[in-house]
């Protein structure tokens, strides 16, 4: 009788495993993000002038963007364009995500290809379509002169704060909804009946049973919209101008003018300040659940 000799293939730990999977992603991350992140921490409290680094700690870095009226200025205008962009884009989003969510399943799917379309092209080429339209010689111009409205092209359209919120909700409305989208299709309906059945009336059912339900879509909408425009640099420079110069501008010619301390120091201000705003919003997530349910 022969015998058959059985090779055990070694397995390796659990452990072992999951660290083989997560290790690439581990490495691409430290790479690209947190060990730049590091160096402009290290940058932005050290005395730097040009390539000349001096081991000497300072704060002169922050206290000359918190000192600057020009750079605040900058940045609460940064703030402002980045919330009221947000908040376009949840305001649109929510109708058009629980419209997908009530379509049958063959036309949801045709609805979902169309706000995704969009991503097919380039980013550039679609703020530049944009330009096309706002421009002194665009869409919208040619036709109010076609149309005998004004007798010269209007120029407020575009290089301005405004130009920048119509381009922006355009490039993002798709993150908001599809966000809602998934929040709205896990929802259970016959909620909504009992509440109505209750005595509950369609704004009162919207306020109590499915605004708090939909709170995670709505806080992934904000995450998705608000943290991209904070660090927005191709809308502003192609359609804002001048006037609608943002903070990550400013940083930008920081660090071509070689002023790396302050160009870090402006990078981490950002950060905290998106830090701060989303951990404000969960907490008042967290009570709207308690008390607003």
């Amino acid at each position: 009788m022969s015998q058959t000799s059985r090779i055990e293939s070694p397995v390796l730990p659990l452990w072992n495993r999951a660290f083989l999977v997560f290790l690439p992603i581990t490495v691409l991350d430290t790479v690209l993000f947190l060990a730049p992140m590091v160096v402009m921490g290290i940058a932005s409290v050290l005395v730097i002038r040009e390539f000349h680094v001096s081991l000497e700690l300072t704060d002169r870095n922050y206290l000359f963007l918190l000192a600057s009226p020009i750079y605040l200025r900058i940045l609460g205008r940064t703030i402002l364009v980045a919330l009221a962009v947000t908040a376009v884009c949840l305001i649109l989003a929510y109708p058009l995500a629980y419209l997908l969510t009530t379509l049958p399943r063959r036309l949801r799917g045709i609805m979902l290809v169309s706000i995704l379309l969009p991503f097919w092209t380039s980013y550039l080429l679609r703020v530049y379509a944009w330009i096309t339209i706002l421009g002194e010689h665009g869409l919208i111009n040619s036709g109010l002169l076609n149309l005998g409205i004004v007798d010269e092209p209007v120029r407020f359209l575009l290089y301005n704060n405004y130009a920048i919120v119509i381009v922006s909700v355009y490039l993002y409305l798709p993150y908001a909804a599809l966000a809602l989208y998934t929040a709205l299709e896990r929802l259970d309906t016959s909620l909504f009946s009992a509440a109505m059945d209750l005595g509950a009336r369609p704004f009162a059912v919207f306020r109590h049973v499915m605004l708090p339900l939909t709170l995670p879509g709505i806080f992934a909408s904000f995450i998705f919209v608000f943290i991209p425009m904070m660090g927005e640099y191709v809308t502003p420079t192609l359609v804002g101008g001048v006037q609608g110069q943002m903070i990550v501008n400013i940083v930008v010619s920081q660090f071509r003018a070689l002023r790396f301390g302050v160009g870090s120091a402006m990078v981490f201000v950002i950060c905290a300040i998106i830090l701060a705003l989303i951990l404000m919003l969960r907490k008042a997530a967290k009570l709207e659940r308690l008390y607003g349910g």
